[in-house]
């Protein structure tokens, strides 16, 4: 007996090992991608959290240190120097600057141009120091006068440090100091608008005034008598240079 098979449709070829390996192969290559794209990302949100997490806390402990630099600044401004009620002598009644600002510090997590700024800051103090030594060396100077250049310098500096607090605040979200009546930069500001119009009135005025010349005028008869007395000097002076 003969039995016949009948088969419909045509069969599917068969898959070929280099086909199978091939897809194995990109498989585990894009899982590969994932995987190290994940790991790359958690990384880099890890770090970055890190980075901003210690940049928050040292803007915290420079914006500290800013604030009571700020405040000496202000005393220097605004209290420097009074005069002694008996004598009228104008004495010194402020009390020295301090800002220090360690090397220790994670600066590198900080802005590179504010970092450069902040930690240019206390040389500005120093120069400034060094400008006043200089100052005071010099002959006939008054205190009064040192006194005032060192207003003007301090209400600058301290203008500068007030920016820097207020950079630290917008950046790294640090609470600005409640200063309640106490304004410094209404004290810095104006201490400069008055060094400002004091000069503009003394060169005003200076543009104004004529010195009255205090010799008396000379009349053309004695012009033309010392002339011909220089003359007869000059001629005296050869005659005698050529005797022998």
């Amino acid at each position: 007996m003969n039995v016949v098979a009948i088969t419909f449709g045509g069969g599917a070829p068969p898959i070929s090992a280099l086909t199978t390996i091939l897809s194995g192969l990109a498989v585990a290559l894009v899982a590969g991608i994932v995987l190290f794209a994940l790991n790359w990302l958690r990384e880099h949100l890890t770090t970055k959290w890190k980075r901003n997490s210690e940049a928050s806390v040292l803007a915290f402990t420079i914006a500290s240190q800013l604030d009571e630099f700020i405040s000496q600044c202000s005393d220097v401004v605004a209290h420097g120097y009074d005069f002694d009620e008996q004598s009228g002598n104008v004495m010194d009644a402020a009390k020295p600057t301090k800002l220090s600002l360690s090397n220790d510090l994670p600066w590198s997590v900080l802005d590179k141009n504010l970092q450069h700024q902040i930690r240019s800051l206390p040389n500005e103090v120093d120069v400034a120091n060094r400008t006043l030594d200089a100052s005071w060396r010099e002959e006939h100077i008054e205190l009064l006068d040192v006194l005032q250049e060192r207003e003007e310098l301090y209400a600058q500096i301290g203008l500068k440090a007030l920016a820097l607090n207020k950079t630290l605040a917008e950046r790294y979200d640090v609470p600005l100091l409640n200063r309640r009546d106490w304004h410094p930069e209404k004290i810095f500001k104006s201490s400069l608008e008055n060094f400002a119009t004091h000069r503009a009135i003394v060169k005003n005025l200076s543009s104004k005034i004529e010195l009255p010349d205090l010799l008396p005028p000379t009349s053309s008869a004695e012009l033309s008598r010392r002339h011909m007395a220089l003359s007869a000097d000059l001629k005296a002076a050869a005659d005698r240079r050529r005797v022998p």
